[in-house]
């Protein structure tokens, strides 16, 4: 009998506290029901009187839905407390553990029901009861640089910056991947138990089915030209002509030896033709008449043969610069030329050399 009173008595403040808190949700958060519409209101009480009825039968499988849905459709701490409370039971302890400090942090306000303060009692003692049964899990990946990796546990994302930092786990059995494009999908399971520590290493390894990345520019191999023509062009007719060659930069070395030894020739005639005016003004002076002393031989043939070198530097001069401006338009405008440049009589000229002699002035070239 008195057992039947007790419970009896029990069931009575249960109800009353339920009735306590579902006052307060409407009383608590003026200015965000302001906002909310009285639907929704109405809607959230509704689930939260079900949701903790449930919660207080222990039946927290089915209290967690309804409670969630009281909590987005309008905040109330003793439904967040009480939703923590039944995340912990579930096994939920980071997921719990954090709706219970989101309840703690909230101050209570002037004269609290008795419901609100036993709803902040019971977050705390929860909580305290779950925080030392959290596990840790830490997450290395070995990824190259620049890799687009998404790494995720449980299916959730987990961001980049957390890689080898230790995250708070719920023990049971986790599964941990690590992808990114172009890669295989690295994938470990552990299980952790009640504080648990464990570390796991995944590595990206390449994929060798992956396409290759397409090129940002055109770079300095052109063979990637013909594969972009012939993917837009298989339905179109043969060409009947064969394309035009693809033209590079000649060697334009030739042109500048050939204008190199023209120069040369050049200063040569000029020294040389200047130095026999010279001697022609002194012989002028020692033949009058055009009649020279026998001892004037010498000077005489000197004389002449400084002209003679003068005109063959001055003939080499013309023709290497005559060659080079040649080589420089021809050779230098592609070197696919070379198979018809024989014709010219230029295709197998590689480089030129000039060698002045005593009396003599040569122009060589190797093929």
């Amino acid at each position: 009998m008195t057992s039947r009173r007790q419970h009896s008595s029990w069931t009575r403040a249960t109800i009353a506290a339920l009735g306590t808190g579902v006052l307060q949700l409407s009383l608590l958060g003026v200015a965000s029901a302001e906002e909310d519409s009285a639907t929704e209101i109405a809607a959230a009480r509704t689930l939260a009187v079900d949701g903790l009825k449930l919660a207080q039968a222990g039946k927290c499988d089915e209290a967690i839905p309804k409670l969630e849905r009281s909590e987005k459709l309008h905040h109330s701490a003793i439904v967040l407390s009480r939703l923590g409370e039944c995340q912990v039971g579930a096994g939920k302890l980071v997921e719990g553990t954090e709706m219970l400090r989101k309840v703690l942090r909230e101050p209570l306000p002037p004269n609290p029901s008795p419901a609100l303060s036993k709803a902040y009692e019971r977050a705390q003692t929860v909580l305290d009861a779950a925080k030392p049964k959290i596990a840790g899990l830490t997450v290395s990946v070995a990824a190259p640089p620049g890799a687009e990796l998404r790494l995720t546990v449980d299916g959730s994302v987990v961001a980049n910056t957390l890689i080898d930092t230790e995250l708070p786990a719920d023990p049971g059995d986790h599964v941990i991947e690590a992808s990114a494009p172009g890669y295989l999908k690295a994938t470990s399971r552990v299980t952790l138990g009640t504080a648990d520590k464990k570390t796991v290493a995944l590595k990206l390894e390449v994929d060798p089915n992956a396409p290759a990345p397409a090129p940002v520019g055109p770079g300095p191999d052109t063979t990637v030209a013909p594969v972009a023509q012939a993917s837009t062009t298989q339905a179109a007719a043969p060409p009947t002509t064969p394309p035009e060659p693809q033209h590079k930069s000649g060697n334009k070395a030739p042109a500048y030896v050939s204008w190199g030894v023209g120069l040369a020739g050049i200063g040569v005639g000029t020294a040389f033709g200047v130095m026999a005016m010279k001697d022609k003004q002194n012989l002028e002076g020692q033949c009058p008449n055009d009649s020279c002393q026998s001892n004037s031989g010498g000077a005489v043939d000197s004389a002449k043969q400084k002209g003679n070198i003068s005109t063959i530097a001055f003939a080499v001069g013309g023709v290497g610069l005559a060659l080079g401006t040649v080589f420089y338009f021809t050779l230098g405008k592609s070197s696919d030329n070379h198979a018809v440049a024989p014709a010219r009589g230029f295709a197998g000229l590689q480089r030129g050399r000039a060698m002045i002699g005593p009396g003599s002035v040569q122009l060589a070239a190797d093929f």
